[in-house]
């Protein structure tokens, strides 16, 4: 039975020019109020404290109640935008002028210019009064007004509310000097606690001080490079059980926010025979490194860092579990994490100071269940398995997690997710998870048909979806590469590269598995890009042919951008082959009850980091390792997207129309 979030229920550097201040801070949380509906949602919109936005989703009515309350006498302008662009966006304008009396108009603009009213008023105007320098308008509008000429219907995509105010009622223009965008999931339920102050005292909310906070911090001189990942390791301030409850990321200053692009946190885990403060001790008071560019072995030991229990990205903001929920820390002692950092410098700028704290709230009050984390999509971001045609528009990339890995992953009695994170990186327009048991295509778990790669927020589900042994999951990406000079996007690390990969939290926790991603290993497919075999190149950072002999040398992304010719049949075709080409679905086992080789850990670790077709043989069409690179011989499987299966659609929101199209059946 799916749950549904009712409103009524709820070492040194090895690089000397850079610096870098790691840090855990423990402190106590001040009271917090956690509010009892979790479609009631707060924010101020302004920097400045003037413009405050409260609304309410009423699942019931299938409308959305908007307050805004804002700091003028003059007029007040809001609405829904796609991606804060103003052409097309769905806006109202209302205030009390001088004389008492409310105006309040639904409005639509069509380019740089006043926004025109429209000729159907879809927004109610319920409340509208104005008392010292302040305006308060209280209004609602359905999910869906049936106007699609000038509406945009309130789905679960990405929208940007956008918002203005004047100080004069009659200073109506386009260009408002006070104006903004804030992206948003509207329709999300919010679980993050909010801080007790004389606003909120008022309301029916419940009051809890248990939480505590500690933070992992790091301050750095980034590198005159474009891309970085760095691994720092951080402890735990708990030696005995405890629950993270919710995660934070601060960014203190606006460079910190455009030049840190997303961060995973690893839990660390010692192999039998050895402890963890032995291997992570040392790690944690050093500083870190560089994760992909140091050769096997690492001495940063990711190799033990596998299992993620938290991923934050550009523009995500608090997430908060739950209360049936906690994610589990200090076991056996203190715990070590490997935080991995991705910063950004396309501009190659230098001497930027660049901090970020991430926060985990944790409680000694336990929950009744574990929380793990399990990661999908595309397996390697520098293979092959990503390669997105010049001036694609809605290009679609599959990432599989198997039936097979799903049965060996997965306890009996299923498991159930309740929260989901999507991820690509600046291509990116669209992303979903889709799940399949036996012939039939399940209601996608999540979904964002107006994904906008700078607001990538870890989202709790409406409702809780149990997830069994056997089960398919597949997450589909879309891209628009339209934008890109006519250049191939290829799957990398940097933004300017692609990805397709994303987060599930899960309960229960198994912490043997946490990773279920493939790749394309198709003689098709790669017999269709003309590409045999390739390696990493840890000093470019990029997979490099091997062969064939007269392409050796070569980037994956120079080659396809230089030696296929990309006409319209050879998009088609590749097309067809990234939807339906058999795929590798792997589910590595993190964890076993005897130790494993370093040799055998290194060679695998090796695999992982992108040599997806080095060390190969060929097996009935595809390539598969050799049998001295598997750790785990169960962790690879065959995937192919099912043909013939009916496709979930999501029902129609715009009921007028629905029940035209009934009485003219009928």
């Amino acid at each position: 039975m799916s749950t549904m979030y009712q409103p009524s229920s709820v070492f040194p550097c090895v690089k000397l020019f850079w610096f870098f201040i790691i840090s855990t801070v423990v402190r106590n949380v001040s009271a917090y109020i956690v509010d009892n509906n979790p479609y009631r949602h707060f924010v101020t919109l302004d920097q400045h404290g003037k413009y405050e936005l409260e609304w309410l989703v009423d699942w019931d009515q299938k409308s959305v109640i908007f307050n805004v309350t804002v700091a003028t006498k003059g007029y007040v302008g809001f609405g829904l935008a796609r991606k804060g662009k103003m052409s097309g966006a769905d806006i109202v304008i209302g205030g009390v002028n001088s004389r008492g009396k409310p105006y309040f108009t639904d409005r639509h603009a069509i380019g740089n210019q006043l926004p025109v009213i429209d000729t159907s008023q879809d927004w109610t105007l319920h409340t509208a009064w104005e008392k010292g320098n302040k305006t308060f308008l209280s209004f609602s509008r359905p999910f869906d007004t049936c106007d699609a000429d000038h509406d945009l219907p309130i789905t679960d995509d990405t929208m940007t509310i956008i918002w203005s105010y004047s100080e004069k009622d009659d200073e109506l223009q386009y260009h408002f000097q006070n104006r903004g965008g804030y992206d948003v999931y509207i329709l999300d339920p919010d679980l993050v606690p909010r801080k007790i102050d004389k606003v909120y005292q008022k309301t029916h909310r419940t009051e809890t001080t248990d939480i505590r906070v500690f933070q992992m911090t790091r301050r750095i001189v980034m590198p005159v490079e474009d891309t970085t990942y760095w691994c720092s390791f951080h402890k735990t301030p708990t030696s005995r059980k405890n629950h993270i409850v919710g995660w934070r990321t601060v960014l203190p200053k606006e460079s910190d926010v455009r030049h840190i692009h997303h961060m995973t946190l690893y839990r660390c885990a010692a192999p039998p025979g050895a402890s963890a403060d032995s291997l992570f001790e040392g790690l944690y008071r050093s500083g870190g490194g560089e994760c992909y560019l140091l050769d096997s072995p690492s001495h940063l030991l990711t190799q033990y860092c596998k299992e993620p229990i938290h991923v934050w990205a550009i523009g995500g903001r608090a997430i908060f579990f739950p209360e049936h929920v906690g994610l589990p820390i200090s076991e056996s002692g203190s715990d070590y994490f490997m935080l991995q950092t991705h910063y950004d410098n396309p501009n190659l700028l230098p001497n930027l100071k660049i901090s970020v704290t991430l926060e985990a709230f944790y409680t000694d009050k336990l929950r009744p269940n574990d929380v793990g984390m399990l990661q999908l999509g595309q397996s390697i971001p520098g293979s092959t398995s990503i390669v997105i045609p010049p001036s694609s528009l809605d290009h679609v990339i599959y990432g599989h997690c198997a039936g097979a890995c799903t049965e060996r992953m997965i306890p009996k009695g299923g498991v159930k997710a309740f929260a989901a994170f999507l991820h690509t990186h600046t291509s990116g327009r669209g992303v979903r998870y889709l799940h399949r048991r036996g012939n039939e295509d399940l209601k996608w778990i999540a979904n964002d048909n107006n994904y906008n790669s700078k607001f990538q927020q870890f989202r709790i589900l409406h409702e809780e979806r149990r997830i069994l042994p056997g089960d398919q999951l597949l997450q589909r990406c879309v891209y628009d590469t339209t934008d890109r000079n006519g250049t191939v996007v290829v799957g990398g690390f940097s933004t300017q590269e692609e990805m397709c990969t994303g987060y599930m939290y899960i309960y229960p926790r198994s912490p043997e598995f946490a990773r279920c991603r493939s790749e394309s290993r198709d003689e098709t497919y790669l017999n269709r890009l003309g590409i045999e075999n390739t390696t990493w190149n840890q000093t470019r950072r990029k997979m490099v042919i091997t062969s064939p002999t007269q392409f050796a040398g070569l980037s994956v992304n120079d080659y396809v951008n230089n030696f296929i010719e990309w006409d319209i049949e050879t998009r088609k075709a590749f097309q067809r082959e990234h939807k339906l080409s058999p795929q590798i679905s792997q589910c590595p086992r993190f964890t076993s009850s005897i130790s494993v080789p370093q040799r055998a850990l290194n060679l695998q670790g090796r695999l992982e980091r992108g040599t997806s077709l080095r060390d190969t043989v060929r097996v009935r069409g595809f390539v598969a390792p050799t049998k001295n690179t598997i750790i785990d011989s169960d962790f690879e499987h065959v995937s192919i997207n099912p043909i013939g299966i009916l496709q979930y659609k999501q029902a129609p929101q715009c009921l007028r129309d629905l029940r035209k199209k009934t009485l003219r059946k009928n």
